[in-house]
């Protein structure tokens, strides 16, 4: 693939990724534009569902992240008020 293609497949991630957090973010009372922004979105993330701000970087570490993802999702259905996950 050309750095072209990978930046499409980037920026079509970004979208997608801004499309389904966008509401989410309104309804926590921040800007939506926050959900925008790569990395700083899971820094904002981390203040919604009252983590430290570090979170953010155990994101990055491979095979932690796996451990810390779920922990985040169950952590946002929590913090708005839902307590099953399904």
């Amino acid at each position: 693939m050309t750095i072209f293609q990978w930046f499409l497949v980037f920026l079509t991630i970004q979208v997608i990724h801004f499309l389904g957090t966008w509401k989410l973010y309104q309804k926590a009372g921040r800007k939506s534009w926050e959900a925008a922004i790569p990395v700083y979105n899971a820094i904002i993330l981390m203040k919604i569902i009252n983590r430290p701000t570090w979170y953010t970087f155990l994101l990055f570490l491979p095979v932690i992240n796996l451990l810390i993802f779920p922990v985040i999702w169950v952590e946002t259905l929590r913090s708005f008020g839902k307590n099953s996950t399904l």
